[in-house]
């Protein structure tokens, strides 16, 4: 395990490296610019939505791309930015170690910000066309009387978004998986070396931690959270409440899959 790790460094360090500081540049980069920095993913993002929905969209300078008829504007924090941080974080950090060249590793960057660009753009696409509609569904669910007190249309907005991009993370993190033809090189076998079976249970909760990590920990450690901390309390339980329930449903279905599979083996002869 230690050769192994030390093995990794030597190899894919300066990846690494350059993968951080990409990130970071991209994080900082987002929060000082407006929609006009944008429009290389804010331009794609509008053309799919239209394209899918039928939906017009016209560009105002430093607003976004705004549809008047549903009041809807696409700026830049629908732009699905960080989004496409967590997702180039997963698949960069999570799959490097199946890669055994360095110069590879450097071709794994590339790879991986490439994909998360593109399918940041499909998935935020599909995101949009949800909060567009499903508002339209407000006033029946708020015929239920728990929801109706919680569930505003901002909020409705930010679970939207939540369960889109949860989803399609995981999506992502499981295709990218079944790519390689050795998994057990994945991070996760890695992260979990001396206990194989906990870690096949497990390598699904890397999605979870680099979105928890992202979306929590990173305003956690620059303190952005200290600005609207009830607002940011909110959101963090929000996520919660959201993703939580998603990983227990995953977790019972790959047990399910293993349970039935285990007894298709037993009863053929």
């Amino acid at each position: 395990m230690y050769a192994h790790r030390k093995n990794f460094w030597q190899t894919h360090g300066l990846t690494c490296l350059a993968g951080i500081f990409l990130l970071l540049t991209l994080k900082i980069y987002y929060s000082r610019t407006d929609s006009d920095g944008l429009l290389w993913i804010l331009a794609p993002t509008a053309w799919w939505v239209r394209t899918l929905s039928g939906i017009p969209f016209e560009y105002l300078p430093h607003a976004g791309y705004v549809n008047h008829s549903f009041r809807f504007v696409i700026a830049a924090s629908c732009s699905g930015i960080q989004f496409l941080i967590v997702s180039a974080s997963l698949l960069l950090f999570s799959f490097l170690p199946r890669i055994r060249r360095r110069k590879d590793g450097f071709g794994w960057l590339g790879i991986s910000f490439f994909v998360s660009y593109v399918f940041t753009v499909l998935v935020n696409s599909f995101r949009i066309i949800l909060s567009l509609y499903l508002p339209l569904c407000l006033p029946a669910i708020g015929k239920i009387p728990p929801l109706a007190r919680w569930l505003t249309p901002e909020r409705l907005h930010t679970v939207i978004g939540i369960v889109v991009y949860f989803g399609s993370l995981l999506f992502l993190f499981f295709i990218a998986e079944s790519l390689f033809q050795r998994p057990e090189r994945c991070f996760s076998r890695l992260l979990l070396m001396q206990n194989p079976l906990l870690a096949a249970d497990l390598r699904w909760l890397l999605p979870a931690f680099w979105y928890f990590a992202v979306l929590l920990g990173l305003p956690l450690l620059n303190r952005a959270c200290l600005h609207n901390r009830q607002a940011f309390m909110e959101y963090a339980l929000t996520i919660l409440f959201v993703c939580l329930p998603m990983l227990l449903i995953l977790y019972l279905v790959r047990l399910a899959i293993k349970l039935f599979s285990a007894s298709r083996k037993k009863l053929l002869p």
